[in-house]
């Protein structure tokens, strides 16, 4: 007598049918899952990188801007990018050997308000606290499925998450 090793044709079709239920209902949830991420993981970039400007400002005893967008256009909204100016002559140009870093926000995030005063910029003088003029405000971070997450900053300087 000789056995035979394998599956059946309908024990194969099963598990094709049960694999391609749970791959219809993986994939949704998924990409939900991604687009939070992306969110929290954009809030969290923004947060931490004007955090690092206000200690860059202690530091290096010079003043730090953070601006959004591309100059000279001063858009509020639809932001994908900003840079982190480190002005160690104090002239408010970009220099040559001066730390001047642009940062892209997650693929499927973007700034879709830009609230500060000035429109668009973060400026920390030495002591870690926004030069004058300049009083803060937020900034609102949005996915594709239209989450969003802000960032406050204080005219004390302080970041924080509300």
């Amino acid at each position: 007598m000789r056995t035979q090793n394998g599956f059946t044709l309908i024990e194969t079709m099963i598990v094709v049918t049960v694999a391609g239920v749970l791959l219809a209902i993986g994939v949704p949830a998924f990409g939900g899952y991604r687009n939070s991420l992306a969110l929290r993981q954009a809030t969290e970039q923004v947060q931490t990188d004007l955090e690092r400007a206000r200690q860059l400002s202690i530091t290096r005893r010079a003043s730090v801007y953070m601006r959004f967008g591309t100059p000279p256009s001063v858009a509020t909204t639809g932001i994908t990018h900003y840079w982190l100016h480190v002005d160690t002559n104090g002239n408010r140009i970009v220099d040559a050997g001066e730390i001047n870093r642009r940062s892209d926000l997650p693929r499927s995030t973007q700034l879709i308000d830009v609230a500060l005063n000035p429109i668009d910029t973060v400026a920390f003088d030495i002591s870690g606290i926004l030069t004058p003029g300049h009083t803060g405000g937020r900034i609102v971070v949005q996915n594709l499925k239209l989450s969003r997450d802000t960032v406050m900053v204080s005219a004390a300087g302080i970041v924080y998450r509300p």
